[in-house]
């Protein structure tokens, strides 16, 4: 093999590709979900008045009661079924998939009982005021009613992305949100159904959507598919562990919503509390940037984790934090310079200009926050997680609003203290345990053992044959680092490049992005090769599985280093290759 000069590192260009495939069916997923809420508020605002539109911002803990069932179960679910994927256990990550479709089942439909014998029991608890409590009642018995699709539509939501299939999980949340705006017209404006026709068109609107996403979970050949089987206990409390953080945001937002609600009404009436619906609608909408972007790479942050592969996650995290910037200054400038029409698409007579201008600065600090909440999910630092999600959701938000109410001129700077003080507390804490242990990274505690002892390298490439002769060396080179046998290193540098061309071929005329990690754990070498382009194993073609005659000598160096693998396995992940080489 001729030597090259090539100088191969890692960077951002495929993680680029698989994040975007993720980040704009992602974004249009959250979008969608909180249209429903937008749009009851605009259209129950402008059809039945201000005492509308407080009743709906009244019944949003119900909303978040339903969704901190299926995000309790689903995520979890979900992000323990991608470190399985990223380890390699592809059987369980099956598992986990039918224990979310079980578990929600049960649950929805245990709260569809409770919540229909109890509709007038919670509507009283949610809200004191005789004028409200009746339209309150009917959005509330309506919603839970409608437990079950409510629920269930986390599993495909979450699942979906995981088998690559992004666009179909957009397009089930813009079935949800485009039937709700249709029945919410005929319900509300045709028929006259008051707040229980708003609360009507979301269930029917949610079911369609769950419907479409099942069905698309269940064709074609992937790994979730709807069986028997549960997850034993120890999972199970694994399971309930991870989407714990999930569950506790929805919770604090209900008490948050309870709290801010308390607060406003006691210190200005319903009119502050319309107010503040309005700027929670907005805020929900906000969240397509907020909690889309983070969300959007939920799946890929999971497998990375899994692999230990910390570099790659840095590029993940780096690539939401530039994305997520440049959405919320945008989005920031349109509700700032839209303020008066946000108002009057309410049918609100006080000015909403300082109100936005402080949910735009809020959204900068939020993103931050909720980038490291999703990660830290992830990486098995679930406690600071959720402290995160307490401080900035209730703790911090409920303090400053006491302060601004007392000592300010408005309210709403509340939103923007409360996200900073939580990124101080989280300055603090990692502070303090980057101290405690060294060895893992300051910011994001990530453990750098591997990468310090020099145990594992990644780097990027195009296809291209000089590019290919450099990963072959770059390989070939890190095995004998590692105490290879000479006969193996060769046998390894053949493959590499026999594989690495056969994909470019493929691909052609278009190029290939690769992103390869090379790493030695005690006596045990791996290669983990990541592409895009179409799905295609080498491995497979070397024999013959696609008509190839398998003999031929161009497959040699793969037929070699076969005979050496403890462990071969192709897959597709996140809608990228996957092929993992275990010697």
């Amino acid at each position: 093999m001729q030597k090259t000069d090539v100088q191969l590192i890692q960077n951002e260009n495929f993680l680029k590709k698989a994040y975007h495939m993720a980040l704009i069916p992602g974004v249009l997923s959250i979008l969608s979900g909180c249209i429903n809420i937008i749009v009851d508020g605009i259209l129950v605002g402008n059809q039945i008045g201000e005492e509308g539109l407080a009743a709906v911002n009244f019944c949003v803990p119900v909303y978040l009661l339903l969704c901190i069932a299926g995000s309790f179960l689903v995520s979890g679910a979900a992000i323990c079924c991608s470190k399985e994927i990223g380890n390699n256990r592809m059987r369980r990550a099956g598992l986990f998939y039918r224990t979310a479709v079980t578990s929600c089942a049960l649950v929805s439909l245990a709260l569809t009982v409770f919540g229909v014998l109890s509709a007038g029991t919670i509507a009283g608890f949610l809200c004191r005021d005789a004028g409200v409590y009746s339209m309150v009642k009917d959005y509330t018995l309506v919603t839970m009613a409608g437990a079950f699709p409510k629920v269930m539509i986390y599993v495909p939501f979450w699942f979906l992305k995981l088998d690559g299939k992004h666009k179909s999980a957009a397009f089930m949340m813009a079935i949800m949100a485009l039937g709700n705006v249709a029945l919410d017209l005929l319900f509300l404006y045709v028929l006259h159904m008051g707040v229980a026709g708003a609360a009507l068109a979301s269930v029917i609107s949610t079911a369609a959507a769950c419907g479409f996403g099942f069905v698309r979970q269940q064709s074609g050949n992937g790994v979730f598919k709807i069986g028997p089987g549960l997850v034993d206990q120890q999972d199970f409390k694994q399971m309930f562990t991870a989407g714990s953080p999930a569950a506790l945001n929805n919770l604090l937002q209900a008490l948050r919503l309870l709290c801010i609600n308390f607060l406003l009404q006691s210190a200005g009436g319903s009119i502050l509390v319309a107010q503040f619906g309005v700027m929670n609608g907005i805020s929900a909408f906000a969240e397509a940037v907020t909690v889309g972007v983070p969300q959007a790479g939920t799946a890929i942050l999971g497998i990375y984790h899994g692999e230990r592969d910390n570099e790659s996650a840095a590029i993940l995290l780096k690539l939401e934090l530039k994305r997520g910037l440049l959405g919320c200054a945008v989005f920031g400038l349109c509700i700032v310079a839209g303020a008066g029409l946000i108002s009057g698409a309410y049918g609100l007579t006080a000015p909403m200009g300082i109100p936005m201008l402080c949910l735009a600065v809020s959204l900068f600090p939020s993103l931050c926050n909720n980038i490291l909440s999703t990660y830290y999910s992830i990486a098995d630092h679930v406690w600071l997680s959720n402290l995160i999600i307490l401080m900035r959701t209730l703790v911090f938000a409920v303090i400053s609003l006491a302060f601004f109410l007392s000592y300010g001129d408005t309210p709403w700077g509340f939103l923007i203290a409360g996200e900073l003080l939580t990124t101080a507390v989280w300055f603090a804490v990692t502070t303090v345990l980057h101290r405690i242990a060294p060895m893992r990274s300051r910011f994001m505690l990530m453990d750098e053992a591997l990468t310090r002892q020099g145990r594992t390298i990644n780097f990027s490439m195009v296809s291209d044959p000089e590019k290919i002769c450099g990963a072959s060396e770059t390989i070939t080179s890190f095995c004998e680092e590692n105490g290879m046998q000479a006969k193996q290193v060769i046998r390894i540098s053949l493959a590499m490049e026999e594989m690495l061309t056969l994909i470019a071929e493929i691909n052609k005329p278009a190029s290939v992005f690769f992103d390869i990690r090379v790493f030695a754990v005690q006596e045990e070498i791996g290669i983990r090769i990541r592409y895009d382009g179409k799905n295609f194993n080498p491995l497979a073609a070397a024999d013959g599985a696609d008509g190839t005659d398998g003999a031929s000598g161009m497959y040699m160096g793969m037929h070699m280093v076969q005979k050496l693998m403890e462990e071969v396995v192709y897959q597709n992940t996140f809608g990228m290759n996957t092929l993992l080489l275990l010697l």
